[in-house]
């Protein structure tokens, strides 16, 4: 698999970036409509982020969506203001009548629904600059110290890190989600809190792949002694 991060900020240029959708059950798509009629047309075909949907006329006219994979929808553009998580695998679902969705974006791998991921977000509830990859990270760049929110995607579990390379306190996650649809599954994990795992707002430093903490998350934190620091750099190590 790719290695990939990749931090994006809000003063990025517009991209909202479209393409024709290939009639494959694990890819990732977004189709948008403008009536909740199921036989309509769909206005926009997505394939990742938008995140300002006024330059492509469907500033809060967005009434149905259909799609496969992690999508997050917000009320204001740049990814601010109320979110709306919504996933499936070619699922159809009908917004409320109050719901205004001003920009979107997806959470997970570009390479596959249920590959391996890491999404991080500086607000809570997904919002705001985001910091994303799919390999151990010594430190989460531009967000150092500002995540507050996260997404985890895949079948293996991350451990975030209070300190830089791997150091300081620490918790484990695993995706105890998951979701199927006609034999293609995904497999994730939501927390719209750090602060949820045990962990202080804005702490996180740095990113391994595994479970390298015996602060453990699944259905809720479980608190025990600090893994020694030596078994941490020998197991990353070994996953590089």
């Amino acid at each position: 698999m790719k290695s990939f991060m990749h931090f994006l900020a809000l003063a990025a240029a517009v991209s909202c970036v479209v393409g024709q959708i290939i009639d494959y059950p694990d890819l990732r798509y977004l189709k948008a409509y403008t009536s909740t009629d199921p036989h309509a047309t769909p206005a926009h075909e997505f394939l990742d982020s938008c995140p300002d949907l006024g330059v492509l006329g469907l500033d809060n006219v967005i009434k149905r969506v259909c799609l496969t994979g992690h999508w997050l929808l917000y009320s204001s553009i740049s990814y601010a203001g109320n979110g709306t998580r919504y996933r499936g695998i070619n699922t159809c679902y009908n917004l409320s009548t109050s719901t205004s969705i001003s920009s979107l974006r997806y959470a997970g791998s570009p390479y596959g629904i249920d590959d391996v991921y890491f999404n991080l977000y500086n607000t809570s509830d997904y919002g705001g600059n985001e910091f994303k990859g799919n390999t151990n990270t010594e430190t989460v760049v531009a967000l150092d110290m500002e995540v507050s929110s996260l997404i985890i995607s895949g079948q293996s579990p991350w451990t975030f890190f209070t300190g830089l390379k791997f150091t300081g306190q620490s918790a484990c996650v695993h995706p105890i989600y998951s979701y199927s649809n006609n034999g293609i599954s995904m497999h994730y994990y939501y927390e719209l809190s750090i602060t949820n795992l045990g962990l202080p707002d804005n702490s996180i430093r740095s990113v391994a792949r595994g479970c390298l903490s015996n602060n453990v998350y699944r259905n809720e934190l479980q608190q025990f002694q600090q893994r020694p620091q030596e078994d941490i750099e020998k197991t990353i190590r070994r996953e590089d």
